[in-house]
């Protein structure tokens, strides 16, 4: 049995994302959908949504193949790293302490290599988005909708993973990190995915059977349902017809409307608004295989493409 310290992670904080072409990215995430540039460089772009208070939440790091880099989470004291640092210690897990500002704006971190495969790292100090003008007046991110291009995404809302074995992986998530499970899918007794939050939405993090680790998406949340739609046609408007890999449509699970995109490198993006909002301690509620599948997935139909099973890989270099 793990024993530590108490401790508490707030939220998913931002993702990090291997590009293959940063300049087509840029277009993409950018001119198009109308991602916030905060940082960039020859190599890296960091990016936000129009209503986040930290100053990036999204980097596209150029590399040879696409896919996740890592997922980050917020933790709510700077001591809570001590803490997660033991716990994984003494479950075997290799870490890595790294110093403020390696990535741009952020304080020191603790990073990690999961169980099931993935690439995370925990931090508590993040550089934040001036809220007063030059005057000294109140001016909150979200009010330069006036210069926003795109849909604008909103914040980044969560990760989906697929893991080889999703109960070993509540094991890690649920039992050690503490994340709530707001839903679960069972196929033939064993469970085949889990929605796990540490809000009250329905998950900052989701982990899905597969073959092993690796990424299937990134969510922001838009500002309206009808900016769901709206993305649709920026998107074929603009000339990405044939990466909108599946959508507009709604969840049966978590309830949300979404659309699915893959940008020029391959990796996907949810662009998701409306999930509902409910308290931790809620039972989780099951999906019996059968109903997930004709309705789970997508609520308004049975049917899905196959190609929304493919994934991208993740780090496994990391940490």
């Amino acid at each position: 049995m793990v024993t530590g310290q108490d401790f508490r992670i707030l939220r998913i904080g931002h993702a990090a994302l291997r590009v293959t072409d940063l300049a087509a990215a840029s277009y993409f995430y950018v001119d198009v959908l109308g991602f916030v540039v905060a940082r960039q460089d020859s190599k890296a772009l960091y990016l936000r949504g129009l209503a986040e208070f930290d100053i990036w939440t999204l980097a596209l790091l150029e590399s040879r193949e696409p896919g996740l880099d890592h997922v980050a989470f917020r933790v709510e004291h700077p001591e809570d790293l001590e803490v997660l640092e033991a716990l994984h210690r003494q479950l075997g897990i290799p870490t890595k302490r790294v110093e403020e500002e390696l990535e741009p704006g952020q304080g020191p971190a603790l990073r990690v290599a999961t169980p099931d495969g993935h690439p995370v790292e925990f931090y508590h100090s993040f550089e934040q988005v001036p809220v007063y003008d030059e005057r000294g007046r109140v001016r909150l991110p979200m009010r330069t909708l006036h210069q926003a291009r795109g849909v604008p995404p909103y914040f980044i809302d969560h990760i989906n993973v697929r893991v080889a074995d999703p109960e070993s992986s509540l094991s890690y998530w649920r039992d050690l990190l503490r994340f709530s499970i707001s839903e679960y899918a069972v196929r033939d007794g064993h469970i085949f995915a889990a929605w796990l939050r540490r809000r009250r939405g329905t998950h900052d993090i989701a982990v899905v059977r597969a073959n092993g680790p690796s990424l299937h998406h990134v969510a922001y949340h838009l500002s309206q349902p009808s900016d769901v739609l709206r993305a649709a046609d920026l998107l074929a408007d603009a000339g990405y017809r044939d990466r909108i890999d599946f959508g507009p449509g709604r969840h049966g699970t978590t309830d949300a409307f979404f659309l699915y995109v893959r940008d020029p490198s391959g990796n996907r993006i949810e662009l998701y608004f409306g999930d509902y909002q409910r308290d931790l301690d809620g039972e989780p509620i099951r999906w019996e295989w059968d109903d997930y599948d004709t309705g789970g997935r997508l609520w308004w139909s049975p049917e899905y493409p196959q190609r929304f099973l493919e994934t991208t890989p993740v780090n496994t270099t990391w940490p």
